[in-house]
């Protein structure tokens, strides 16, 4: 932070000190206070979220149709993230001092949609509720990440996974209260719509109608109460942001002098002013070189689409692998979804700590090929063997956890990540939500509970893959923050030398007055 002499001498009010507003800077302990709260909406996130995992079953019981229908119903979410990053991005960008109350008014509504799901009479209305899911769901993401990078700046990754890490503590959360609701089959029965006959998967659909017509249950779903404790988790905390709001206009920037006293990376980004055509613009993004902006956002569309669509893979399909191929019990099932979510969040927080030490860089290179080689172990042994997958699963998720995060913080090293920046990312999560939802569940009806440890081998690869590329071309220019201080430095030379040359000008017209009064004298 510049001293009060030097915020007279950038803004031009040397002689008039008044003109310049010093704006109430928050404290660390402020700082960590809301990222706590901030930490919280990930973990809310989690909890209406993810909740399909552990209820997935129970949807196809009440909806009374198969997996592949289910699922195309849950992509809603993902559908939904495509005008929500586009609008949540704009609106972030335009409205940036009301962050605060747009995590509250999405938490809102986020609440509202969970808690009609369970009663959905058809898989229509299911996916309208997914996509209001996804929508709030984009906006949140935006907000909420925009709101850490402007408390943190350049010290953003440790809080960032922090932050992210907030998701897994909901999402271990849920099938703890889950599971008393939860349709329990009677002791005996055949799965639902899987069995196996001397290593020969049965496809033909007779024979999947006659398996599910077999299937009774000891006790119905009453999943409805499952919903609606998430639904009201998220909306009593939706409440702190409604005070954050109000609260923040002390801390917001005027438009007096202490606007132009900031520094001009700080300045860059709160500028609401920006054209349309400035905030689309990649290389707005990258310091002005448009090339290496396209370069970048284009392999981040491709891995934040995979690394979402992967998460989706995951979350939704472990219950169900456990119970289809592996024959768990619905306690085992349930357990197993929790003690996953366990390891996700200890990823995170694990991570998040590793990150004040190793840059990002190198971390989503360990994240990725830890998760590469536990998912060929999957492939490999957790086929049959139950007790691999138990152990390959809490791997997958410490690896898994802060891929999303850590690439978050990868793009903000190098890149002004803006709304409209963060749009991008978004975008390519909803398109791999999309594909890898609707690959799983068109494999999974047709092919076999096999196919999800396959198509998450393919989702690990590709993850590393695009890490080596992004590596490559951004060690080629560095990172942003050492761009901008040189810039400010030389913007703030210039500032002075501008100032230093209007005072001679003044001091010459003032000594060219004086003389010729002189002479009329």
């Amino acid at each position: 932070m510049k001293s009060e002499t030097q915020l007279e001498y950038m803004t031009g009010n040397k002689n008039n000190p008044d003109d310049v507003q010093i704006t109430p800077q928050k404290t660390t302990c402020e700082k960590v206070v809301e990222t706590v709260f901030l930490v919280a909406t990930w973990l809310a996130l989690g909890l209406y979220l993810e909740i399909f995992g552990p209820t997935l079953i129970d949807l196809k019981i009440k909806l009374n149709t198969g997996y592949e229908d289910i699922a195309v119903a849950v992509s809603g979410r993902s559908f939904g993230l495509f005008p929500g990053c586009v609008i949540g991005g704009y609106l972030v960008d335009k409205f940036g001092k009301y962050c605060h109350l747009m995590l509250a008014v999405c938490l809102d509504f986020a609440a509202i949609a969970t808690a009609i799901i369970p009663w959905s009479q058809n898989v229509e209305l299911l996916w309208f509720l997914c996509f209001v899911g996804g929508f709030m769901e984009s906006v949140i993401n935006i907000a909420g990440q925009r709101l850490i990078l402007k408390l943190w700046q350049e010290k953003a990754a440790t809080p960032m996974i922090l932050l992210h890490s907030g998701y897994g503590f909901g999402s271990f959360i849920i099938p703890l209260y889950a599971n008393p609701f939860l349709a329990v089959k009677q002791e005996g029965q055949i799965n639902s719509a899987f069995q196996h006959s001397n290593s020969t998967y049965l496809t033909t659909p007779s024979e999947l109608v006659l398996n599910t017509t077999l299937t009774k249950y000891a006790k119905g779903s009453r999943i409805e109460y499952t919903y609606a404790i998430s639904a009201i988790l998220v909306a009593l905390h939706s409440l702190s942001f409604y005070v954050y709001q109000v609260r923040e206009h002390r801390y917001q920037v005027g438009k007096t002098g202490t606007e132009e006293a900031q520094s001009p990376t700080l300045k860059k980004n709160i500028d609401p002013d920006r054209s349309f055509l400035q905030m689309i613009n990649p290389g707005t993004c990258a310091g002005g070189r448009m090339w290496y902006g396209v370069q970048v956002f284009a392999l981040l569309f491709i891995c934040f689409a995979n690394a979402n669509g992967g998460e989706r893979l995951l979350g939704g399909f472990i219950r169900s692998f456990s119970v289809d191929q592996l024959g768990f019990s619905n306690s085992d099932a349930s357990f197993i979804n929790t003690t996953f979510w366990i390891s996700f969040a200890v990823g995170r927080i694990s991570f998040s700590i590793a990150a004040k030490w190793i840059t990002v860089r190198i971390l989503v290179l360990i994240q990725t090929g830890g998760l590469t080689i536990t998912s060929i172990l999957l492939a490999i042994f957790a086929k049959d063997n139950s007790t691999s997958y138990w152990v390959l699963v809490q791997c997958l998720g410490l690896f898994e956890a802060p891929l999303w995060p850590t690439f978050v913080a990868w793009t903000d090293y190098h890149l002004e990540l803006t709304g409209m920046g963060m749009m991008v990312i978004l975008l390519g999560g909803s398109v791999g939500g999309i594909g890898h939802q609707s690959l799983i569940g068109y494999l999974y009806e047709h092919f076999g509970p096999q196919m999800f440890l396959y198509q998450l081998l393919g989702y690990a690869i590709l993850a590393f893959l695009l890490a080596v590329f992004l590596d490559i071309i951004g060690a080629q220019h560095g990172s942003r923050f050492s761009w901008d201080n040189a810039v400010e430095m030389v913007r703030a030379d210039q500032v002075l030398l501008d100032n230093a040359n209007e005072n001679n000008e003044t001091r010459f017209d003032k000594d060219k007055s004086c003389e010729v009064s002189k002479v009329k004298v």
